[in-house]
């Protein structure tokens, strides 16, 4: 009867043994399973995401592209409009003091003439050496009116500036002209100031600026006389933008 027991004891504890270790290999089964599971689904995971970061970061080079591309390209306008106000300035200051300097140097001319011309005409009146008076009254005359028309031709077309440009400079000859442009003279041809003091004024039309960088240029001349052309000249530059463009548009001559 003992020995029935331990038999039976024995049977108990082996299949206990056994019934264990099927419950342990089908829990390491399930675990490995649930494991394989776990790392797919990371995987997935990371992989979605790391696809999501590159479509990110493809976007926001495309951002930070076109943003580059537009600053490069406002910088490159703004520096194309710079540079045309720089030749605007440029160009507008070299017509004007072209301008001037070819009228100074007319006036200076053109009253040398005088005193040739009366000198001349004296002498033709006076009845010494008449005839070579009279032929040295008429060169002088013709040489007078060329350089008169040669002045002109230099206000209405230089290498500097074109017409309508030098406009107030032919509009506002220091000696009086006719309609033709022929000059007024005296009896012994001498010219006559138009007025002993007057001004021009200098506008080039603004094109591809910015219309507060326009400006327009002013000078006043003084002379004493057709004789004596003791010339003054005082220039400024005016803005075109407010009130002072008043200055520049109310008239040339003063």
């Amino acid at each position: 009867m003992i020995i029935l027991n331990y038999l039976l004891a024995i049977s108990l504890v082996i299949l206990s043994v056994v019934k264990t270790a099927d419950l342990f290999i089908k829990s390491d089964q399930a675990l490995t399973k649930i494991q394989i599971q776990f790392e797919n689904q990371t995987k997935q995971k990371l992989k979605a995401e790391l696809q999501s970061d590159k479509g990110n970061i493809s976007l926001t080079a495309a951002v930070l592209t076109s943003i580059l591309a537009l600053l490069l390209l406002f910088y490159v306008s703004k520096m194309k409009i710079e540079y045309k106000e720089a030749l605007y300035r440029k160009d507008s200051y070299l017509c004007f003091q072209y301008l001037n300097i070819q009228t100074e140097k007319y006036i200076k001319e053109i009253s040398i003439f005088n005193w040739s011309l009366s000198t001349a005409y004296a002498a033709q009146a006076s009845g010494v050496a008449t005839a070579q008076a009279i032929e040295v009254f008429n060169a002088l005359t013709i040489a007078r009116n060329i350089r008169h028309f040669f002045y002109l031709k230099n206000l209405a077309n230089n290498k500097y500036c074109h017409f309508p440009e030098s406009l107030s400079y032919l509009k506002n000859t220091p000696f009086q002209t006719q309609s033709n442009m022929a000059l007024v003279t005296n009896i012994d041809e001498t010219t006559i100031v138009r007025q002993n003091k007057w001004s021009y004024i200098y506008y080039k039309k603004p094109s591809g600026i910015r219309l507060k960088k326009s400006f327009c240029l002013k000078s006043e001349f003084q002379i004493q006389n057709a004789f004596l052309p003791i010339t003054k000249i005082l220039s400024q530059e005016i803005p075109i933008l407010g009130l002072s463009n008043l200055k520049c548009f109310s008239g040339a001559s003063s």
